[in-house]
């Protein structure tokens, strides 16, 4: 087998691989001999059949399949015995393969295009700054939480007059041009809550009116989105782009609702395993909600801000256009067109960027999860579980001397159990990985704290997003 390399571009080459009857022949008569051993045909005694006709049968397929086994497995042997770190994986070249004649032809040439992984350095130091946000739990986010807990728990009673927060019942009738019910035209009958609709002039309209009142409505404008505007009237959100007329909507019933009581029982709805006693002591547990809420979001906006700031310093380039044929050649999705790739591609490659950036952060500071890490967290998670489920167990008893606790002996079996099923062992590694490598980045990195209020910190979610 003779495979040469030629380079096409800066980070771009074709691989020609060439073969010959003695890189495969051997391995095809192996083939036919075997199916020889095997053959049961009419006329002939089991393995008899002769060899000659067993080719004529098999021949072209055992010689297909094995040499497209050897040209692949070649053709890696040959990226890896060169350190060649390609992108993404090798591509036919369709201009110089040429359709395969196994009739007249024994000597075979194949072309495969590769991206070349490019060269780069990573300065991960405090040059790099990012700012760490802490959202503080005020007193009104204790209230909001406190508020729409009991609105869920609480029940619905029927009122007059419609008012701001009220649920309101009725049936959506489309229109023609006059503004009279279209013959044949839209009915549905949906719920409205008022304190969901996104317009403040719309939401007056309703303010006041009562059962049978009726109002034109435009379903797009009373909706917070093409969802709920579909709902409305009963269609699919992919079906309201043909819709473009007024409803009327006819008020069936008016509906208030009046929220629980704050007691134990309420408490114990919201916190079913705990014994919350007082309104300050579950103002206290729903502030501990709110904090660890919050810490989980201002952490996934740091990690994101990071993994922003390294790529944005990182500079080097890609081969974008073999990236942008290899995205259609391999798609999974017939909806993803070239137009497609190319107006996405900009999200693409700083996938790939952060790709190539986190596997050199990872192999040059060696930040590998090792078997003996991930049996640790595993029985340091059963460890805290158990201890919690014995806590609550004996939270009213003073018997705590009989308290059984899990030995390393017990530890070790549960996570060898764990350990057999490959896919939480991946997602437990992922955890560990990402924990690992964001641990390492920020404390290299320069962290700025910054205290904001939850607003100022969606506000800052909307404009990276932007």
């Amino acid at each position: 087998m003779n495979i040469t390399q030629e380079k096409t571009g800066d980070l771009t080459a074709t691989i020609q691989i060439e073969l010959q009857p003695a890189d495969y022949q051997e391995k095809v008569d192996k083939q036919l001999k075997d199916y020889q051993r095997k053959a049961n045909m009419p006329g002939f005694r089991p393995g008899k059949v002769p060899f000659g006709m067993i080719k004529k049968m098999y021949g072209k397929a055992v010689i297909y399949d094995v040499v497209n086994k050897e040209y692949s497995d070649g053709l890696y042997k040959f990226l890896d015995e060169n350190k060649i770190e390609i992108l993404a994986a090798p591509l036919p070249n369709e201009e110089k393969n040429k359709p395969v004649d196994l009739d007249t032809e024994t000597n075979f040439a194949f072309y495969f295009d590769i991206a070349l992984a490019p060269e780069f350095t990573v300065d991960i130091s405090e040059s790099i700054s990012v700012n760490q946000y802490t959202i503080g739990v005020t007193e009104e986010t204790v209230d909001k939480y406190l508020n729409e807990m009991r609105k869920r728990y609480g029940e619905f009673e029927k009122a007059e007059i419609i008012e701001e927060n009220d649920m309101i019942s009725g049936e959506f009738a489309e229109l023609d041009d006059k503004n009279e019910p279209k013959e044949n035209g839209i009915k549905n009958t949906a719920f409205i809550y008022m304190e969901h609709i996104p317009d403040e002039k719309i939401k007056a309209q309703f303010l006041g009116l009562k059962k049978d009142d009726a109002l034109v409505v435009d379903p797009k404008k009373l909706a917070r989105s093409d969802y709920e505007a579909a709902y409305f009237i009963g269609k699919k959100k992919e079906e309201l782009g043909e819709i473009n007329s007024s409803f009327r909507f006819t008020i069936t019933e008016i509906s208030r609702n009046k929220p629980t009581e704050q007691n134990e029982e309420f408490y114990k709805k919201i916190y079913p395993n705990e014994t919350i006693a007082s309104y300050e002591e579950m103002r206290q547990r729903i502030r501990r909600d709110a904090e660890e809420s919050y810490k989980k979001e201002t952490q996934r906006k740091l990690h994101n801000d990071i993994t922003e700031a390294i790529i944005e310093k990182t500079s080097f380039d890609l081969p974008d256009a073999f990236l942008k044929r290899y995205l259609l050649e391999t798609k999974s999705d017939e909806k993803l067109t070239k137009d497609k790739i190319e107006a996405d591609y900009d999200q693409h490659k700083k996938v790939v960027k952060w790709q190539l950036i986190e596997n050199k952060i990872v192999k040059e500071h060696q930040l590998y999860v090792t078997t003996e890490e991930t049996k640790e967290f595993i029985k340091d998670y059963f460890r805290k579980a158990h201890e919690h489920e014995h806590h609550h167990e004996h939270a009213h008893e003073n018997e705590h001397e009989h308290e059984h606790k899990l030995d390393d002996a017990e530890l070790d079996k549960i996570a060898e159990n764990v350990m057999k099923n490959q896919e939480e062992m991946k997602r437990i590694n992922d955890k560990l990985f990402e924990d690992k490598l964001f641990n390492f980045l920020t404390s290299k990195i320069k962290i700025t704290n910054v205290d904001v209020t939850y607003e100022d910190f969606v506000k800052l979610l909307t404009t990276s997003n932007q």
